[in-house]
């Protein structure tokens, strides 16, 4: 079970189903399938280099991390780490207020309002 900062459990992919489901009337089959295809959308996206974006919500990405050297915990030796490429995630502004619990106005995002 995941918990976070406050020690609540966090949500599963058959938890957002079921919410999801519960606030569009559609069947669970069919936001399974609809998640499904965003989130293997957006790897593709990913993958090929692309931005993900999604307005007042974030913004995925990929970039460069550089080679380094590191120090192994078991032998306390230098270790190199070859140079890779990672995904990242910019936060958006109605998502970083409502975390922040400051959204001053109700905003809609993809139809919703926040």
């Amino acid at each position: 079970m995941n918990t976070n900062e406050q020690g609540s459990r966090g949500i599963s992919t058959t938890d957002l189903v079921r919410r999801v489901a519960g606030q569009t009337g559609l069947r669970q089959r069919v936001v399974r399938q609809v998640l499904g295809a965003s989130l293997e959308t957006m790897q593709s996206a990913l993958a090929a280099g692309e931005r993900v974006t999604l307005p007042g919500f974030g913004t995925w990405y990929t970039r460069q991390r550089p080679a380094g050297q590191v120090r192994s915990v078991r032998t306390g030796r230098q270790v190199a780490v070859p140079a890779r490429r990672v995904a990242a995630f910019r936060v958006g502004d109605i998502l970083k207020r409502a975390v922040a619990g400051r959204h001053r106005r109700r905003r809609r995002l993809f139809g919703l309002a926040l």
